[in-house]
This record gives structure tokens, C-alpha cells and sequence, in this order.
């Protein structure tokens, strides 16, 4: 009667909370009796395996029930396949390699240009180109730099190749001149005359003429 009793008591309190659960709480109840059930028909299966003597019929080569062994269960489940794994950084062969910077190649230092050398100039005209004879002709030179005139430069004339002891300096437009009586000249001939000025150590001569009538 007691077990009866204790029975009817436990039924009467699953009653209770069922009746007292949603839709929810009622599939949880419904689950967990079968969970349990479950769970007391393996327990039952096991106790009773261990205790019949099947395990020395098998080992004997007896034909008796074969049980499923833990190889086969393991072998029917599915292989995983190891999913991809992701590579954070990038392989050394992946990375782009420095390209090297070029090398300047040294270019030479630019020479001075030294600067050209002055010009120098000289001209040299007669007075007269046809003077009559004993008659008194000048002859002019001029010295020039660059185009600039020269100051005080001595001149030397000389007449028909004859130094004649004419001498003077340029002025100011860079001129010197020389006058002498033509008394030694004949007539008709030419007479050629070079006046030469003497700057920085160097002679700059030019030459000119006449011929008496």
C-alpha cells in the first residue's frame, strides 16, 4: 500500500506542475521523461548484459548476438574536413621587394671660361694723300681697346722706313700724330709710313702712305 500510495502521489504532483505550465513547459516536461526513460532503459540493457553470460558465448566462437563494437560506430560517423585556416600575414615570397634607388653619377664641375683677351686697335691716316713736295704732311694714328680709346700711349712714326725721330703720346680720343716736311720725297713715288704704339710691353703698329705730286 505504500508503494501505491507513493505512486499515486507522485503521478498527482506531475499533474499539478503540467497543469500548471504553458506550451513550452509542458515540451520540457515532455522531454525530460523521455530523457529519462531513455536513460532507464539503457541502465536496464547494460545490467542485464553483464549479468547474462553472452561475453564467454562469444569468445567460445558461439553464434550468439552481436553487438555493434565502438570501431564500426566510430568508422560509420562522417570525416570533418579541417575548414581553411586564414593567414594573417602574407607569406615572405608575397611581399613586394624594394627596388633599389638609382645612383647619381657625379657630373664634372664646370671649367671656368677665362675671359677673351682684349682687342687692341690701332689706325693710322695721312693729312694728305697727294701733298706737293716741301710741303709739310701729318700723318695720324689711333689706339683703341675694346673700342675704348687709350690715353697716353707713346707713338712712333717712322717714313719710308726711315725713323726720323717723330714721336708723341695719344690724347684723350686715343690719338697721337706726327708732322714732317716731304723735301727728301720724289715725286710720283709712294711713301709708306707706320706709326706704332707701345702698350703693356707689346708694339701694335699700322701703316698708311702717300705720294707727293
Amino acid at each position: 500500500m505504500r508503494a501505491r500510495d507513493l505512486l499515486g502521489s507522485v503521478l498527482r504532483s506531475v499533474g499539478r506542475i503540467w497543469r500548471q505550465q504553458n506550451r513550452f513547459g509542458r515540451a520540457l516536461l515532455v522531454i525530460g521523461a523521455v530523457n529519462v526513460t531513455a536513460c532507464l532503459f539503457l541502465g536496464g540493457s547494460l545490467l542485464v548484459y553483464s549479468v547474462l553470460p553472452w561475453r564467454a558465448v562469444l569468445s567460445a566462437g558461439g553464434t550468439g548476438p552481436r553487438l555493434p563494437t565502438a570501431p564500426a560506430a566510430v568508422a560509420s560517423l562522417p570525416s570533418l574536413t579541417p575548414s581553411p585556416t586564414s593567414t594573417l600575414w602574407p607569406t615572405p615570397t608575397g611581399m613586394p621587394t624594394a627596388t633599389p634607388a638609382p645612383t647619381r653619377t657625379p657630373q664634372p664641375a664646370p671649367t671656368a671660361t677665362p675671359p677673351p683677351a682684349a682687342r687692341i686697335e690701332v689706325t693710322a691716316r695721312m693729312s694728305d694723300s697727294s701733298p706737293r713736295r716741301a710741303s709739310l704732311v701729318t700723318v695720324y694714328g689711333q689706339i683703341t681697346r675694346d673700342g675704348v680709346p687709350l690715353v697716353g700711349v707713346p707713338m712712333q712714326a717712322t717714313w719710308g722706313g726711315r725713323d726720323l725721330g717723330c714721336d708723341d703720346r695719344s690724347n684723350r680720343a686715343g690719338v697721337a700724330s706726327c708732322s714732317l716736311p716731304i723735301f727728301w720725297a720724289s715725286k710720283g713715288q709712294y711713301v709708306e709710313v707706320q706709326v706704332t704704339f707701345a702698350y703693356e710691353g707689346q708694339r701694335h703698329s699700322a701703316t698708311t702712305g702717300f705720294t707727293p705730286r
